[in-house]
């Protein structure tokens, strides 16, 4: 800041508190509950009350006028009563997250994904430049890192019992971020009182909570959220969380008639639990979903009121190969181990229902270097050839990444890569073949942190919950996001008119069709991500 800026403040701060004084004693300023994190900086967010003055403020948050200023450029033109403004948290000592980078991990993904400059995890792990290697361990410098979850009355108001936990509204004003896109078109059930239950193994009967448990919480936490948001756009909710520990079965759970005046329910988490209520629910007429187990898909047929949310292997590998464009010489590479043997056939079979002729070659990773020729003579000089790997296998993978890129680089083959979701977990790609050969990967769940909805989304976690959403939390926001909308839309009967269209949400697309009309409705929508050779990484089609 320039010498003449910080007179300039000085000046006014000396007249704004000079002037203070001469008023009545100012009210005791009480210290905010709520925090926000900016650019990687931690702020109360602080509501002017009446009586306060800057002098006060600073006073009871202590830190100096100059700094409050600075982080709130409008305060120039005086303190208004009810404003909330920024007040930099300077008591705590900063602590750091552990990363340990991926191949397909860029130092301004890292940023952004944790809400840190890229200078700041430079500086903190002394690198001399924005290069990482693969399975580095960074420090990530946050001063909000530890989480507790339920346990902080300022975060989330519940009303619990031994069998179910009653949700309600936080006081966070939430309102200044939500998006137009967001706010329903249709407001004839704005005035009805919908039932909405949530079912989660929350482990209430335990005297201590597992990993797994705790993901369970924050998927209870990303529901939390936006039924908060739906909230604040009208919608009459009672949201009613049970807890799967304290039932000894679905069918007891059932029984129990604390489902019967669901208009939704979510939940439980495991095929077998859901299997045991689905027909209870059926006969109820209520809309079933089940948020996560793939197994689930089993249970659609004959059940209309079902929802199953996980995309399966079908429809994804279909989204990637749709994407290969018309014209293009189509190969596929595969291992003669067959341990993807499945997921090999099932790549022909589609091949051939979209009408895409193709070539293949397997080998054994022991074939060594050999290889490299044999491929190329799979492949057309003259076309952009589109290669398929359907591997799941890391060793091989990578075998067959570095002999194309001998063929891309010597033998000038233009090669398009399509491969699986399983890549984005191995540790020895390398990035370079990927972003070269323009790597197509079709995923079910993939949170694209440039997005202005995910960064309000993580704005708002970090701010209620003291730390960082994980792909639990992504999930049961787009779930409660994409049913409650319904519900607010549609009313209870949401299922008898659901359309077709491809919904984008945080982490996941939704686009529900029906095998037939006596079945449930299964989620078709897939994210394409593509990797571009200017290591850009875009989100392509969103599903089929």
């Amino acid at each position: 800041m320039r010498l003449t800026h910080k007179i300039l403040i000085s000046f006014l701060f000396s007249l704004i508190i000079f002037s203070a004084y001469g008023q009545n004693q100012p009210v005791k300023v009480e210290i905010s509950k709520e925090k926000i994190k900016k650019e990687g900086v931690n702020f109360y967010l602080h509501k002017v009350e009446k009586g306060e003055t800057i002098f006060s403020i600073c006073k009871a948050y202590e830190i100096t006028p100059e700094i409050l200023l600075e982080d709130n450029p409008l305060l120039v033109h005086g303190l208004k009563e009810g404003s909330t403004i920024l007040v930099r948290d300077l008591s705590k000592k900063v602590s750091f997250i552990k990363h340990t980078v991926r191949w397909y991990d860029s130092l301004s993904s890292i940023a952004k994904k944790y809400g840190v400059s890229e200078t700041d995890i430079i500086q903190v792990n002394s690198l001399k430049d924005d290069r990482l290697s693969v399975r580095q361990v960074l420090l990530i410098p946050d001063s909000s890192s530890t989480s507790n979850l339920l346990s902080d009355d300022n975060i989330i108001q519940t009303d619990i019992t031994s069998d179910e936990k009653v949700a309600t509204s936080t006081n966070y004003d939430k309102k200044e971020i939500l998006t137009e896109k967001h706010v329903s078109a249709n407001r004839h059930f704005s005035d009805f009182r919908f039932n909405v239950s949530l079912i989660l193994p929350l482990g209430s009967n335990k005297t201590e909570i597992s990993e797994m448990d705790a993901n369970f919480l924050d998927f209870y936490e990303g529901f939390l959220l936006a039924v908060n948001d739906m909230k604040d756009e009208g919608m009459n909710i009672n949201l009613k969380v049970l807890d799967m520990y304290d039932f000894p079965s679905g069918q007891i759970l059932a029984q129990s008639g604390k489902l019967d005046k669901s208009h939704l329910i979510v939940g439980p988490v495991f095929e077998k639990e859901i299997a045991q209520i689905v027909n209870h629910t059926e006969r109820e007429g209520i809309p079933l979903v089940s948020p996560m187990d793939s197994k689930t898909e089993s249970l659609v047929s004959n059940h209309p009121f079902f929802y199953q949310v996980n995309t399966n292997l079908y429809n994804i590998q279909l989204t990637l190969l749709t994407s290969i464009p018309k014209g293009s010489h189509v190969t596929i590479i595969y291992e003669d181990s067959g341990k993807d043997r499945e997921l090999v056939e099932l790549t022909k079979r589609i091949l051939t229902e979209l009408g895409l002729t193709y070539n293949s070659i397997s080998y054994n990773i022991l074939s060594g270097r050999g290889m490299t020729a044999k491929i190329g003579d799979k492949l057309s000089p003259a076309s952009m050839n589109a290669v398929v790997v359907p591997s799941n296998q890391e060793a091989f993978v990578s075998d067959v990444l570095r002999n194309l890129n001998l063929l891309q680089t010597i033998n000038k083959f233009n090669i398009t890569l399509y491969g699986t979701s399983k890549w984005r977990s191995f540790d020895n790609i390398d990035i370079n073949y990927c972003h070269s050969m323009n790597l197509h990967i079709a995923l079910q769940h993939f949170v694209d942190y440039n997005d202005p909805d995910v960064k309000k989304f993580l704005l708002r976690y970090r701010a209620l919950y003291n730390c960082e959403p994980n792909p639990y939390s992504f999930q049961a926001y787009d779930i409660a996001r994409y049913f409650l909308g319904q519900l607010l839309k549609e009313g209870p009967d949401f299922y008898k008119s659901h359309n077709y269209n491809t919904s984008r949400l945080l982490q996941s697309d939704f686009k529900f069709e029906r095998p037939d009309s006596d079945s449930g409705y299964i989620n078709t929508a897939t994210r394409l991500v593509i990797y571009n050779p200017d290591y850009s990484v875009n989100i392509g089609s969103l599903g089929i």
